[in-house]
């Protein structure tokens, strides 16, 4: 059986982990080979209260907490385009397509997943980067890899942070859900790494900086947004993301 991959394209450094914490730890302990493209190294983010490091020394330190998260987590490649953070939109979405295209040539993943077209924040390069990578699936030769794309996203019977604006999906419009309690503590591991940015995530997921992981999701929810299964039908909601590509 050919060995499961699947490829993540998001836009910063802890969206990985702000959206699929407990899939990637899932899979990856499942002995799947997970990839990792970011298309930015987060120069535009926080650099902590107290700051941690410099505005200058912010990118190499944001890509470091990004490198460890992944480890974390299990990823096994993670590729950083280095593009400048908040203008991403601004980047050619064929230059950006041919980049995603090359990960998907490279490390020829069964699956890839996004942000929903909302981008859950609103955040242009969370867009930016869904719509870039939805061409590059779409676009994809016969030869292609990819079977399935799917878009990370938020139920809206969520609760949400007070204060924070976000975009979410209806019940009906999730096809999966990937639960695994279990690598809780793992995807909090992971969100702690991402240092510089403690204020955005003790104010997502309130006490985990001292230990409380009631607020990090179990769950993940996804929608599946292309495939090229023939005659594939979801019953009910997806419980993997491999569902219809391996028997």
């Amino acid at each position: 059986m050919p060995k499961k991959q699947l490829l993540f394209v998001f836009a910063h450094p802890d969206d990985e982990a702000f959206t699929s914490g407990v899939t990637i730890a899932k899979y990856t302990n499942a002995g799947a080979q997970v990839a990792l493209v970011c298309a930015t190294r987060g120069q535009a983010g926080s650099a902590g209260n107290p700051p941690l490091c410099t505005r200058a020394e912010l990118p190499a330190v944001r890509e470091q907490e990004l490198r460890e998260a992944a480890n974390i987590l299990g990823i096994q490649s993670l590729e950083i385009l280095d593009y400048a953070d908040q203008h991403v939109s601004d980047v050619a979405q064929d230059e950006l397509v041919a980049k995603i295209q090359q990960a998907i040539h490279t490390y020829q993943p069964q699956v890839v997943l996004t942000f929903a077209p909302h981008g859950i924040s609103g955040h242009p390069d969370h867009r930016a980067i869904c719509q870039a990578t939805t061409q590059a699936v779409r676009r994809g030769s016969k030869a292609s890899p990819v079977h399935k794309l799917y878009y990370c996203t938020i139920p809206s019977r969520s609760p949400l942070t007070a204060g924070r604006t976000l975009y979410t999906d209806p019940e009906e419009a999730i096809t999966t859900e990937i639960s695994a309690p279990e690598y809780v503590p793992v995807a909090a591991r992971a969100l702690l790494a991402h240092r510089t940015q403690h204020q955005s995530v003790e104010r997502v997921f309130p006490g985990i900086a001292h230990g409380d992981y009631r607020h990090v999701r179990p769950v993940n929810h996804y929608i599946l947004a292309w495939h090229n299964l023939p005659a594939y039908e979801i019953k009910g909601k997806e419980q993997d993301l491999f569902a219809g590509i391996f028997a």
